[in-house]
C-alpha cells in the first residue's frame, strides 16, 4: 500500500531536444563509469546524437534515463538492404537501475519503429533477450605470431596495396565500405562514423594507418590499423599491430591485404579485432598454430520488429515448406503463423509445424543458429520432426552472418 502522505513521481517519457542532449550523453557516460564530455569532445560527440532519435525519462523534470535509435539498413540472406532501427545508447542513472526505467524506454522504441529490423550492441548480454532480441551476429578476436607467421606457398602473390594514414583517405574509405560490405549482417555506417573512429583513435594517443588493396577495377578492400608498444607481466614490451576494421569483396582483395600487413615492419603481433568466425585465416599460413583465437563474442543482437516484412525481405533456399509459430509479447501484432518457403512468405491460418517466441526466431533470422539447435534447447517447440528439417533448410546460408562495424 502507498504512503498516502507521499505525493507519487510523475513519469514521463518522450524525446529529447538539441538542447538536452549533452546531459543525455553524460546520463550514459556515468552509467558505463565515464567522466562527463569535455567541451572539446562533445565538438565531436554532438554529431553522434542526431535529432529526434534520442528519448529520455523524466521523474518531477529529472532525468534519469536516455534511449537512442538510429536508422539504417542491414543486409539480410539473398542481399537485400533492408531498414533497421539501430539502438545505439541505452542508460539509466546510477541509483535509479532496477525501477523500470529501462524497460519503459525499449519498449516505447520498440512500439515507435517503423523498420522491420531493429539491432543493438550490448554491453551487458542478460538484458535484451527480455525485449525479443537474441545474437544475430558473432565475432572473434585473433592474435598472430609475426615473426613465426609464413604464407602458404599457394596463397596468391598480389603486392596491389599502398599503405597511408587513415585520415588522409578519410574520404575514401566510407565510399569504399559501402562497395564491398556485402555479407548478411553488415550495417551501413552514419555520416559521423569516421569523425568517431578518428577522435576514439586520437584520444588513445595512437595513429591510425590504412591498407588500400586495388584489383583489376580498382579499390576493392581496405585494413585500418594502429601500432602499440604493450608491456605484459609475462613477457617484456612487444610492439602489436592491432587491425579493428577490415573489409574487401574478393579473395584476392583479402589475401592482398594479409600479405600487405605481415609485411608492415617492427612489429611483434598482430592482433585482428572482429573477424568472421568462418574466415579462414589459419589457412594462410604453413604452421595454423601462429593463429590462435583469443576470443569469440557476440556482435550484433537483433529483433524481429515487424516479422512479416522481416522474413519476406530474406531469402529462403531449399525445397518444401513450413509453417512457423511467432509468440510476442510487446508487439502483439507479430503474433501467429507464417508459412515460409522458398517461393514466398505470407500468414496463414494453419497450425505451426515449429513454434517459439520472436527472440528465438530472431536467433534463427540471419542464419547465426539453425532452428533444430534452438528446438534442441527448448527454445523452439515442434510438432513435426520433417518440418523441423525443412526449417533448417530454409534458414540455411552460405557464411555465416558478421557485422564487422562497432555500431
Amino acid at each position: 500500500m502507498s504512503d498516502p502522505g507521499v505525493t507519487p513521481a510523475r513519469t514521463t517519457t518522450r524525446v529529447l531536444g538539441p538542447h538536452e542532449h549533452r546531459a543525455a550523453l553524460n546520463l550514459f557516460r556515468d552509467s558505463h563509469h565515464q567522466p562527463p564530455v569535455t567541451d572539446t569532445d562533445w565538438l565531436v560527440l554532438r554529431k553522434t546524437l542526431e535529432p529526434g532519435t534520442v528519448r529520455g525519462e523524466f521523474s518531477d523534470g529529472r532525468l534519469l534515463g536516455m534511449q537512442q535509435t538510429m536508422s539504417g539498413d542491414l543486409i539480410v540472406p539473398g542481399g537485400a538492404r533492408v531498414p533497421s532501427a539501430m539502438c545505439a545508447r541505452l542508460a539509466v542513472r546510477t541509483g535509479h537501475t532496477r525501477r523500470g526505467v529501462g524497460t519503459r524506454l525499449m519498449k516505447a522504441a520498440l512500439r515507435a519503429a517503423q523498420a522491420p529490423l531493429m539491432t543493438v550492441r550490448a554491453s551487458e548480454g542478460g538484458i535484451y533477450g527480455r525485449f525479443g532480441f537474441a545474437v544475430g551476429t558473432r565475432a572473434r578476436d585473433l592474435v598472430i605470431d609475426r615473426h613465426r607467421a609464413r604464407l602458404e606457398s599457394h596463397v596468391p602473390d598480389c603486392r596491389h596495396a599502398y599503405v597511408s594514414r587513415s585520415e588522409d583517405r578519410a574520404d575514401l574509405i566510407p565510399l569504399l565500405y559501402e562497395e564491398v560490405r556485402g555479407r548478411a549482417g553488415a550495417v551501413d555506417r552514419p555520416d559521423w562514423y569516421e569523425s568517431l573512429y578518428s577522435h576514439d583513435t586520437a584520444a588513445s594517443g595512437l595513429s591510425s594507418k590504412v591498407i588500400v588493396h586495388q584489383g583489376p577495377g580498382g579499390e576493392d578492400g581496405f585494413a585500418r590499423y594502429t601500432v602499440d608498444r604493450v608491456v605484459a607481466r609475462d613477457a617484456g614490451a612487444r610492439l602489436v599491430l592491432q587491425v579493428d576494421d577490415m573489409h574487401y569483396s574478393s579473395p584476392e582483395a583479402w589475401t592482398g591485404l594479409w600479405r600487405a600487413l605481415l609485411n608492415v615492419e617492427l612489429v611483434d603481433e598482430i592482433h585482428v579485432l572482429m573477424r568472421p568466425p568462418d574466415e579462414p585465416v589459419e589457412w594462410l599460413f604453413t604452421d595454423p598454430r601462429v593463429c590462435r583465437t583469443r576470443a569469440v563474442h557476440d556482435e550484433t543482437w537483433l529483433r524481429l520488429t515487424d516479422v512479416e516484412a522481416a522474413l519476406r525481405a530474406r531469402r529462403f533456399e531449399g525445397d518444401g515448406s513450413v509453417v512457423i509459430g511467432v509468440e510476442d509479447a510487446l508487439l502483439p501484432a507479430n503474433s501467429g503463423c507464417y508459412r515460409v518457403s522458398g517461393d514466398g512468405v505470407g500468414r496463414t491460418g494453419a497450425a505451426a509445424h515449429v513454434s517459439g517466441s520472436v527472440a528465438a526466431w530472431s536467433a534463427a533470422y540471419l542464419g547465426t543458429v539453425r532452428p533444430s539447435a534452438l528446438a534442441a534447447t527448448g527454445a523452439l517447440r515442434v510438432g513435426d520432426t520433417r518440418a523441423l528439417r525443412t526449417a533448417d533448410r530454409l534458414f540455411s546460408v552460405r557464411s555465416e552472418p558478421w557485422s564487422g562495424s562497432f555500431l
